[in-house]
């Protein structure tokens, strides 16, 4: 029998099935794609930020189960509309390293890994996700999480002008199904693929 992994999502309304666009997110569309059986659990909720993330961390911590969990976090969204991406990057590291001491005292099994972030039709998010998230690509090397999933390098979804273009996002904000679609295939799937738990 294989071992079953644990998917627990942290994130807004891109993460969330029927959400924004109303689309199934990326997470729920890589089940069935998993190298090994994985189970979910969801706390992401529309509109949220970084303060309601904080709200439910300990429910977050709480729900790490034996054996391996995947820890993803989709943050910022909501965030970088209106704070400057250093105090949030800050701010975020902060949450990060909670998430890191908790994981170390509990002795569980976990990868924890953020993402880069898909364009918003506004100019000043992103301009601030341009600076958060090339420093979010340094945070593996830097011991803050195991693992980014690089959505904004993406040649169509990811480049500001795609989020101009109504049948790649529909109100200017979320993706497309086609481009959760995507999110999954080319990016969440191939991380999420690289870890594996050995038969019991």
């Amino acid at each position: 029998m294989t071992a079953v992994r644990h998917l627990i999502v942290e994130g807004s309304s891109s993460s969330v099935d029927n959400g924004g666009a109303g689309t199934i997110s990326y997470h729920t569309l890589y089940l069935p794609n998993a190298v090994q059986e994985t189970d979910q659990q969801c706390f992401a909720t529309d509109g949220a930020g970084l303060p309601q993330m904080l709200a439910r961390q300990s429910s977050v911590i709480a729900a790490l189960k034996d054996g391996l969990n995947i820890l993803f976090i989709q943050g910022g969204q909501n965030d970088l509309l209106s704070i400057d991406p250093s105090v949030w990057l800050t701010n975020f590291s902060a949450y990060l390293a909670t998430f890191r001491a908790a994981i170390a005292s509990s002795g569980k099994l976990v990868r924890l890994g953020v993402s880069t972030h898909n364009p918003r039709n506004d100019t000043t998010f992103n301009a601030h996700r341009a600076v958060a998230d090339a420093a979010l690509r340094l945070f593996p090397r830097q011991g803050k999480c195991d693992f980014v999933v690089d959505w904004a390098v993406d040649p169509t979804w990811g480049p500001d002008a795609a989020a101009t273009n109504q049948t790649l996002y529909p109100d200017g904000t979320h993706a497309s199904q086609a481009g959760q679609n995507n999110m999954e295939a080319n990016y969440f799937r191939p991380a999420l693929n690289s870890f594996v738990i050995p038969l019991t």
